[in-house]
């Protein structure tokens, strides 16, 4: 929230750089596939592009409000935005106009995502989540569905989306939006991800990091924040887990599987 999104090694947490352009909090980012480039999305009402190597900025995306969520996909950005719009860039071209639609009638847009494709995006807000079918026009949803309490909705464009609300994570195909599984805790949970293989679930629960399997069976139970964790994300191998918190940490964790191979 200091407007500085910062670069850290995944392994080590060694820094890598902080780039310095925008003049409010930045909410969320998102990497293209090979991970050169970044998408930032701001409370200065910009998304900006940049080199992930040298730290360039490359391009700012003007909006009419706060930038709360984004997402990149092949050539595509998309960004959710506090005006209840999404707007849709290209990632090559920065002078091509964007497709702009209103995803809500007043709520923000606190998680937008492309479903596997840049004809498909999912909103989500205000407990409601929807699909959109960009080949049919941004008129209306494909697709709608109601979570009571969500918190947030996470996808790392792999397997299921995963919906944190209230004591519980539910698993969402991102083509259809139907629900294909639960699993509920004995906590409210914040926030929560599947591993990269799809047979473990990490969420945040107050100040905790927790790891269940998929049949809510508690693995872990980690401790260490001293405010509420609202992001968790695996590592690519699955080796671990980062979470982020109001206490202004990034921690990592070992998962179950890390810590079972360090007891042999």
């Amino acid at each position: 929230h200091d407007s500085k999104p910062m670069l850290r090694n995944g392994e080590t947490g060694d820094w890598g750089g902080t780039f310095e352009g925008h003049r409010g909090a930045v909410y969320h980012s998102a990497f293209n596939a090979g991970a050169t480039r970044l998408v930032t999305g701001s409370g200065d009402f910009s998304a900006i592009i940049w080199d992930a190597v040298t730290g360039q900025n490359l391009h700012a995306f003007e909006h009419n409000h706060y930038v709360k969520s984004c997402d990149w996909y092949g050539d595509k950005i998309c960004t959710g935005n506090f005006d209840s719009h999404v707007r849709v860039f290209d990632a090559e071209k920065y002078d091509a106009e964007p497709v702009v639609f209103q995803a809500m009638d007043k709520a923000t847009i606190k998680s937008v995502y492309f479903s596997n494709s840049t004809d498909s995006i999912i909103t989500a807000g205000d407990g409601t989540i929807k699909l959109w079918d960009m080949r049919k026009g941004t008129s209306k949803a494909v697709k709608q569905l109601e979570i009571e309490g969500l918190n947030v909705l996470e996808y790392t464009h792999q397997h299921n989306l995963c919906a944190a609300h209230q004591k519980s994570v539910s698993f969402i195909d991102p083509t259809t939006l139907n629900l294909v599984g639960v699993v509920e805790t004995p906590e409210d949970v914040e926030c929560g991800t599947l591993s990269p293989d799809g047979r473990f679930l990490a969420v945040g629960s107050k100040i905790k990091a927790k790891e269940y399997t998929l049949d809510g069976t508690e693995l872990e139970n980690h401790r260490g924040h001293h405010g509420p964790v609202f992001h968790i994300r695996y590592s690519p191998d699955g080796a671990t887990f980062a979470t982020g918190s109001e206490d202004g940490m990034v921690r990592v964790w070992p998962s179950h599987e890390t810590i079972l191979k360090c007891q042999e």
